[in-house]
């Protein structure tokens, strides 16, 4: 952790993960979850697994948003 020194209040926090998989991520201040926390998300084992996830969330993304101009 280290203190944003451009941003009042702010606290950078890295984590690096060894093994890819699903992470569940709690951040407390105070003993109290931060907004938003816990949060998920997948670390992928390579770039190539990471750009073709991201694709296909883009394409649900797209049908979605023509679902909404139909109604």
């Amino acid at each position: 952790m280290e203190r944003d020194p451009l941003r009042d209040r702010t606290i950078i926090c890295q984590y690096n993960p060894s093994e890819p998989g699903d992470y569940l991520l709690s951040v407390k201040w105070s003993g109290e979850h931060v907004y938003g926390s816990p949060f998920h998300t997948h670390i992928f084992s390579t770039q190539q697994e990471l750009d073709e996830y991201q694709h296909e969330l883009n394409s649900y993304r797209l049908i979605g948003s023509k679902r909404k101009d139909l109604f």
